[in-house]
């Protein structure tokens, strides 16, 4: 009856848990918020299927676009532990190599951002699902051009029914 059991919460749900008490160590500032989805920082060594990257005006998306990320995401039947987003922190993208190796990513989604700002040594037009060392790629516009568009949110499920088979 003594037995210990030990859980492993997802980031994403701990930091809706303890959303006022978490503190990112190296912004040891208390009054900061660690939140999941917004840095590479915060998910260091994340397991994770599926990253996204976004290209956002601030440093994180609007609620709109993170909402209707979520939803793609769901529709894909992809639960928030399954992937990690990161957006673009004061105007620089991750380099892949760098901010990904920290991932085991299947599938990276790319959302107006062109693979050569992230330093892929590939390049591969919108909509075209690429594989290269191990990883499906993908980019799209930017999620609120999609969102807007129902001809480029048809062509968006398309890939994603790609990556995400049934």
């Amino acid at each position: 009856m003594d037995q210990q059991e030990t859980i492993k919460l997802p980031i994403a749900v701990l930091s809706v848990l303890y959303n006022n008490c978490l503190v990112d160590l190296k912004n040891p500032d208390p009054t900061s918020k660690v939140t999941a989805s917004k840095s590479t920082e915060t998910l260091a060594g994340l397991a994770v299927d599926t990253v996204v990257v976004s290209l956002a005006e601030g440093k994180e998306l609007p609620s709109q676009q993170l909402e209707f990320l979520n939803n793609i995401m769901k529709a894909c039947k992809l639960e928030q532990a399954d992937y990690a987003i990161i957006t673009n922190k004061q105007n620089e993208l991750p380099d892949y190599k760098a901010a990904f190796s920290q991932f085991k990513q299947k599938q990276l989604i790319l959302f107006g951002i062109a693979p050569a700002d992230i330093g892929l040594p590939i390049n591969f037009p919108h909509f075209q699902v690429q594989s290269f060392q191990q990883v499906r790629y993908l980019a799209a516009p930017k999620l609120d051009v999609v969102e807007a568009d129902k001809a480029l949110k048809m062509q968006l499920w398309q890939c994603l029914k790609q990556l995400f088979p049934s």
